[in-house]
């Protein structure tokens, strides 16, 4: 099974989705990553990529826009789940 090679590259359209994602500007990447806003700017027009140093900090940050919009989905099913089934909790994989 071959594995897409833009799975796990931080291309521009990647970095533009995940800061837009986050409702984030430009500036408020930069200044979470800690480096200059020209550099997110040449990231998300395709002229540099990440280095090593950012890219943990990026996985980082997707995997907590991934877990907030999980959150985010799950919540209402599970307030309807509670009110459904009059328990004080779910399980969540009773959810998901």
């Amino acid at each position: 099974m071959e594995i897409e090679k833009s799975q796990f590259e931080w291309t521009a359209n990647r970095i533009h989705s995940l800061r837009l994602r986050l409702g984030w500007s430009r500036s408020d990447l930069a200044r979470r990553l800690e480096c200059k806003l020209e550099t997110v700017n040449a990231w998300e027009l395709g002229q540099m990529k990440p280095n090593q140093e950012q890219l943990p900090m990026l996985e980082f940050i997707e995997k907590q826009a991934e877990y907030i919009s999980l959150e985010v989905h799950v919540c209402p099913l599970a307030e309807t789940q509670l009110e459904k089934s009059h328990r004080s909790q779910i399980p969540l994989d009773e959810i998901i």
